[in-house]
């Protein structure tokens, strides 16, 4: 039996394991079979099972995204900072295609430790538009948009073949583009 294992260090297995099948392959048994420990023993660790783990996961997530989308950005302003926030939230989604799945499926008012986890990413966002001058209430459909615009085309990216004409590289400096192009038309 494996010993010395942390709940953050299963929990960054787990999250590998989701990127390697899928969310939905994440499992008590296939956890513990790659920890080289009995099932059971990740009760000890998460009293409130797969529904605790999988939960973990989604927050797991969400941080190692804040934290990249963060990085993108630093020092930038404007459509510099937009579209290198935009190429990172993509990239996060390439590399993690797993977890990204498993960062859908939450309810950001279930808890405040939810909310904080999701605002991190949408903070970024809100902090990279600042430079725009616009209003609050534009800053938040803007901010939604993006949103959007991200997780759609996240979605299309890796459940839809790539085989297409007009490849997805295209598609996404075309929507950057037009959502640049609506920004500056707010300002006039």
């Amino acid at each position: 039996m494996r010993t010395g294992l942390s709940r953050e260090d299963i929990i960054k297995i787990a999250a590998e394991m989701a990127d390697e099948k899928s969310a939905a392959g994440v499992t008590f048994k296939a956890l513990a079979v790659r920890l080289g420990i009995k099932s059971p023993s990740l009760y000890k660790h998460f009293s409130g099972g797969l529904d605790e783990l999988n939960r973990e996961i989604m927050l797991y997530g969400w941080r190692l995204m804040d934290g990249e989308i963060t990085q993108a950005v630093i020092g930038k302003e404007k459509d510099d900072a937009f579209i290198d926030l935009c190429y990172a939230y993509r990239k996060f989604v390439s590399r993690h295609q797993g977890l990204y799945e498993a960062m859908q499926w939450y309810n950001m008012y279930d808890s405040e430790e939810h909310l904080r986890a999701s605002e991190g990413a949408v903070g970024v966002i809100c902090r990279a538009l600042s430079s725009y001058g616009l209003t609050e209430e534009q800053k938040v459909h803007t901010v939604r948009m993006i949103r959007a615009f991200l997780q759609g085309f996240s979605t299309i990216e890796v459940n839809i073949g790539k085989d297409h004409p007009v490849t997805l590289d295209d598609s996404f400096d075309f929507a950057l583009k037009t959502m640049l192009g609506g920004i500056a038309d707010i300002q006039r």
